[in-house]
This record gives structure tokens, C-alpha cells and sequence, in this order.
């Protein structure tokens, strides 16, 4: 048997494919400059009297004369008595018998003494411009 082929089914086979253009798309980026700013530093100095309270200790020694009798084995000892330190001079004194005599005791008095106190000096501060310059 012969077999018969329709003609659309003739028609179907003999389609040829033609190639169609094809579109692509491609993404880039520019830097583009729209705006400059400019900045700028400046320091400036600027005298300033500066005013303080200033405490100061000083010291007054006073010598006490004592010439007493110190028993034996008994040494007088640093001590402080409000304000003041007292610190003990003892002297040793040979006779028939021998005996420590407090000679004297030196007194160190503490005196606090405000002054007021100035000084010119410099000070340095520092500012910053900012410009925007538009294109």
C-alpha cells in the first residue's frame, strides 16, 4: 500500500526556520559629580587672663626651753597636739648620777596663707567651614 500524504501535512514538513533578531540589555553605572564641598580648618588664639585661688603651707618653728628632770628609761615621744608637732630634744648630762633632762621641745606650727594668683595665657580653638559648591 501506497501511503498518501495530505497536502497540508506537505506543506507542514517542508517549513524552513528563519533566525529573528534577538535584543539584549546591558546595566552600567557612571559616577557623576553633581556637588563639591569644601572644608575648611582655621585655629585662632586668643589671650585669656586666667584668675586661680591658691593655698600655701608654711611652716613656724618655735624653740621651747624646758631643762625638766626625764625619768630613767622614759623618753618623750613625737606627738601632736592640734596644730602643732611636737618633737622632743633630750640631752644627757653626766653628774654624780646621771639623769635625761627634756631640754627643750620644738614646736611646728602650720599656717595656711591664701594668695590670689594670675597669669596671662594663650588658647587655641579651632573652627571648620563647610562650603557646597553645586554644579
Amino acid at each position: 500500500m501506497d501511503k498518501k500524504i495530505a497536502p497540508q501535512q506537505q506543506k507542514a514538513e517542508r517549513q524552513e526556520s528563519i533566525p529573528l533578531a534577538e535584543e539584549q540589555a546591558e546595566v552600567s553605572t557612571t559616577h557623576v559629580v553633581d556637588r563639591r564641598i569644601r572644608i575648611q580648618r582655621s585655629t585662632t588664639s586668643a589671650e585669656q587672663l586666667l584668675e586661680a585661688e591658691l593655698w600655701r603651707e608654711e611652716v613656724e618653728i618655735t624653740r621651747v626651753e624646758k631643762n625638766e628632770p626625764v625619768e630613767e628609761g622614759y623618753f618623750p615621744q613625737v606627738r601632736q597636739e592640734g596644730e602643732v608637732l611636737i618633737v622632743p630634744v633630750i640631752e644627757e648630762q653626766v653628774e654624780i648620777i646621771r639623769r635625761h633632762i627634756l631640754k627643750e621641745e620644738v614646736h611646728i606650727h602650720k599656717l595656711k596663707k591664701r594668695e590670689h594668683f594670675q597669669q596671662q595665657v594663650t588658647l587655641r580653638s579651632q573652627e571648620i567651614e563647610i562650603n557646597k559648591e553645586d554644579n
